[in-house]
């Protein structure tokens, strides 16, 4: 399992808020295709964040700060604003501000008995000045 947070961060985290943003783009009526097209990613992948078989390790839908975040980008996308690049940085903000608000601490401590999330301080160390 992974100890490194970049790993974890690659391997958990962005799968979950790519998750929520296909499902936000899905109640928006945006087809599964076009939502494929626009993340840059296989029509089977959004299949399977739609049926919750990827990106369903983190729950982060009960945190506002996040979803709120999520909405933003989603809403950008649906309008055609955030695409490439642009997209990448967003959605990687999305995942900065999880870890950096210490709302990985729990699973970092799963697949890593040594992290104690109540005196971990990773996160918020690397990534709270890298987030706008």
């Amino acid at each position: 399992m992974p100890k490194n947070i970049f790993e974890l961060a690659y391997r958990y985290v962005e799968p979950s808020i790519k998750r929520l943003i296909v499902l936000k783009l899905v109640e928006k009526n945006i087809p599964p295709i076009a939502i494929a097209e626009k993340l840059g990613v296989s029509p089977s992948l959004v299949s399977r964040y739609m049926k919750g078989e990827r990106g369903m390790f983190l729950d982060v839908s009960k945190n506002p700060g996040i979803m709120e975040r999520v909405e933003q980008v989603s809403e950008k996308i649906a309008r055609g604003e955030l695409e490439g690049v642009s997209l990448q940085i967003e959605v990687n903000k999305v995942v900065l501000k999880t870890l950096a608000d210490k709302h990985v601490c729990g699973l970092h401590k799963l697949v890593d008995e040594t992290v104690n999330p109540v005196t971990c301080n990773i996160c918020p160390t690397l990534f709270a000045g890298a987030i706008k």
